[in-house]
């Protein structure tokens, strides 16, 4: 994490840098759809302990995790900054979550769904094209905020926002591609990893006491207004 807050400090810090000397140009407002897979990523909290806290992975029923549909949408406004650089901020709305067993099952019958509003702050490096495609690249943060929590379990959902955490911080990165239109805009796509910093549970109700965190893979299509 430290890592990539000091990735994600240097590359704004370049930006600013280069932006003093360059001339903006105007803001685009665009649109934006996001599928792929998601899932939960697991690790031992650092206040666990692995028999006083609950965890059972000794007896076979730590939860197993498994890949899921993801999707959203929402809107982008892009901030030239510079010819190669750019700030980008997405608002939208984003469904994560997972399939699940236990360890004695070979099957992930079971899901949860968690829908988030987030907000996503992001820097954008950008080649200076020959043509009308131009390569990109981007880095930022997250903040997702929860709007609602089930558990799929033997086909009945179950509410569990009183067991989820509401606010989730995380990143964002990936490359992509932006094609020029004539006089008509821009479409963009992009390959997209995120991945949350904080824990999705609170207490050991769900997840035997054990720290999981959002993970995604995402293609993002969208479309910039002249």
């Amino acid at each position: 994490m430290k890592t990539t807050m000091g990735v994600f400090v240097f590359c704004l810090a370049t930006t600013l840098v280069a932006a003093q000397d360059y001339t903006a140009g105007k803001l685009r407002v665009g649109l934006y759809a996001n599928a792929g897979t998601s899932s939960l990523v697991q690790g031992m909290g650092m206040d666990m302990n692995m028999y006083g806290s609950g965890y059972s992975g000794m007896n076979g029923n730590m939860p197993m995790y498994n890949y899921a549909s993801s999707w959203g949408g929402g809107l982008s406004l892009t901030a030239p900054l510079h010819p190669r650089w750019s700030f980008v901020g997405n608002v939208g709305y984003m469904n994560r979550g997972a399939n699940y067993g236990t360890m004695n099952s070979s099957a992930y019958n079971s899901s949860y769904r968690f829908s988030y509003l987030d907000v996503w702050a992001m820097g954008q490096y950008n080649n200076l094209p020959k043509g009308p495609v131009k390569f990109t690249a981007v880095l930022g943060l997250t903040e997702s905020t929860l709007l609602s929590a089930t558990n799929k379990d033997s086909g009945i959902n179950q509410d569990m926002m009183d067991n989820v955490n509401r606010v989730d911080i995380g990143m964002v990165v990936g490359p992509g591609l932006e094609f020029g239109l004539k006089k008509k805009g821009a479409i963009q796509a992009r390959l997209l990893y995120t991945f949350g910093f904080m824990n999705v549970f609170r207490g050991m109700y769900y997840d035997s006491g054990m720290h999981s965190n959002n993970a995604a893979f995402l293609l993002q299509v969208g479309y910039l207004f002249n």
